[in-house]
């Protein structure tokens, strides 16, 4: 029972992922499978979201690291008595950036430490080149304060 969410968690993330962040909403991030310290994170792909330098256009770092970031999180709230309501504030986040994404964004994080008021969650997050081909785009890290 203790790795179990609580009941309704999942549904209320999603509406918060999906519909009550203004900033998510517009990504038009879309929460996939949660587990208890486990979350997977999409974002289609819109060339609003690409560097116009790149030929062809590739996903922007700036949303690559969003998606991190957000996925990270929602990793960690899985953990939390309240998912939802839980305090759960980003200390920092590092990525490493690995190919370019021409394509989806999809992350997968797993919570890799939590205890006395902070958490570390790890992920990955995959796409296509500009050729089409599966690839690893970024893997990173977020650490946070928990309360």
């Amino acid at each position: 029972m203790a790795n179990d969410l609580p009941e309704g968690a999942p549904v209320m993330l999603r509406m918060s992922v999906e519909r009550e962040n203004g900033y998510l909403s517009w990504l038009g991030v879309q929460m996939g499978d949660i587990e208890f310290g486990e979350a997977n994170l999409t974002i289609p792909f819109d060339e609003r979201f690409t560097d116009n330098e790149a030929e062809p256009p590739t996903v922007h770092d700036g949303i690559v690291t969003t998606l991190v970031e957000q996925t990270t999180e929602l990793a960690i709230r899985t953990t939390m008595p309240d998912p939802v309501n839980d305090r759960v504030d980003l200390l920092s986040t590092t990525v490493n950036f690995l190919d370019e994404a021409a394509h989806d964004l999809e992350a997968t994080a797993s919570v890799v430490d939590s205890g006395d008021g902070s958490a570390v969650a790890e992920a990955s997050v995959e796409s296509r080149d500009p050729q089409g081909t599966p690839v690893t785009v970024a893997a990173g890290q977020g650490v946070f304060r928990t309360d």
